[in-house]
């Protein structure tokens, strides 16, 4: 096992950082996931943690030491790669044992790691057949036992599970996942299928055109995404999003502190424009095409720069959206059309139209009564409300308690 350091890793093609400024730490044993979308710069960084990119700038360090000019071989880590890198003439036995004979190693050891790796990974009816006549999925297995045979101090897997089909896909996350908890060796992993990631990893770091957006636990980065590509990318289907302000619903509130505390009404009106921040009234959030707009709980705006206020993104995940209103903390929200129902069998996934145009999702349990072109009455989990800045795309909520 071995603690890796990546520290302000910057990597240029043609003048084009495809890694850019990159800093993070890999600990002992741990599995991490770098995730994001094609051409993002995950698959780079990895290269270069391996030796195989040259690093323009910044220090990759392994168990304390840079290793920026050690040659790849001289590091003592094992790579896996998406097209499985088998070599074709030689038998499932030789290809686990290439390396070790490479190494200097005499065959009553070689031997003896090749079968123990074998039947870690039950391949032990493989050993004696070629490449050619083996699954996808066997191959994947051979490359993975490529790199456990050799016991090195960490593993990187570059997309090893892109080329099998959605079941074996399942199954082979699943064998990688038993393996790591049995082997406990630091594993990066690097994947676009965000799925894998947040099932297989320790703690997730997602990269968006060369830059570090996020570096959490699965969790974390689902219940609270830093900025809205993460809010995004991570989770199927992504969080729905509504652009618009918040500001103080004066005349509604001013109502109802003049018949439940006359005394209210001269600080209601005094305060009428205001941000609804400790005087009591509730904001209102209002959409940017203004055909959508409705009350928030009061004080659930506090910790909003006030500057942020006029330009905001509303963000809700399509489990914390209801179509009845009988729990607590839901908020009533906006009519919408349903266009579109997916039956998952123990969800289904309802494609609604809003006022203002926009395309949101709802996970609810399937329900008969529900069809195509109907309307329906939504409401939002209050304490699931995510607020992001219109500029900088930030969440301004990404420091609240975790207990949401």
């Amino acid at each position: 096992m071995a603690q890796i350091q990546i520290k302000n890793a910057v990597k240029k093609f043609n003048g084009l950082a495809v890694v850019n400024d990159v800093s993070l730490t890999v600990e002992s044993g741990e599995f991490l996931a770098l995730v994001g979308p094609s051409g993002c710069g995950k698959s780079t960084l990895l290269r270069m943690i391996s030796g195989l990119e040259t690093i323009d700038s910044g220090s990759i360090i392994i168990d304390g030491v840079e290793v920026n000019k050690t040659p790849p071989k001289d590091r003592d880590i094992a790579m896996v790669f998406q097209n499985y890198a088998l070599y074709p003439h030689m038998s499932v036995y030789d290809n686990l044992a290439f390396g070790l004979k490479m190494k200097g190693m005499k065959k009553g050891p070689v031997d003896e790691l090749v079968r123990k790796t074998a039947v870690l990974l039950d391949i032990t009816d493989l050993l004696d057949r070629k490449p050619g006549q083996l699954s996808g999925g066997q191959k994947q297995r051979i490359a993975v036992g490529r790199a456990i045979v050799r016991n090195p101090k960490a593993f990187l897997f570059d997309e090893p599970l892109s080329n099998l089909d959605a079941k074996l896909r399942v199954r082979m996350r699943t064998d990688l996942l038993r393996l790591h908890k049995m082997q406990k060796a630091t594993s990066i992993y690097v994947t676009h299928d965000q799925i894998e990631a947040m099932t297989m990893a320790d703690r997730i770091a997602i990269i968006n055109f060369g830059v570090l957006q996020q570096l959490d636990t699965p969790i974390m980065v689902y219940t609270h995404p830093a900025n809205l590509f993460v809010a995004g990318f991570i989770g199927s289907p992504s969080m729905n999003v509504l652009h618009g302000s918040v500001t103080t619903n004066v005349t509604a509130n001013a109502n109802v502190n003049a018949t439940t505390n006359p005394s209210a009404t001269a600080n209601s009106n005094g305060n009428g424009n205001g941000n609804g921040k400790g005087n009591g009234q509730k904001p209102r959030f209002t959409s940017t095409s203004g055909a959508i707009g409705f009350e928030l709980p009061a004080g659930l705006i506090d910790q909003i720069p006030e500057a942020s206020l006029p330009n905001l993104v509303l963000g809700i995940r399509p489990e914390d959206i209801h179509l009845t209103a009988g729990e607590d903390g839901l908020i009533p929200f906006e009519t919408a059309t349903i266009e579109l129902i997916e039956n998952m069998g123990d969800i289904s996934l309802i494609h609604l139209s809003l006022e203002n145009g926009a395309d949101w999702i709802v996970k609810a349990p399937p329900s008969e009564t529900m069809r195509e072109d109907q309307e329906v009455t939504l409401y939002l989990r209050a304490r699931k409300l995510h607020f992001f800045d219109g500029e900088t795309g930030n969440n301004l909520f990404v420091n609240r308690s975790a207990e949401m």
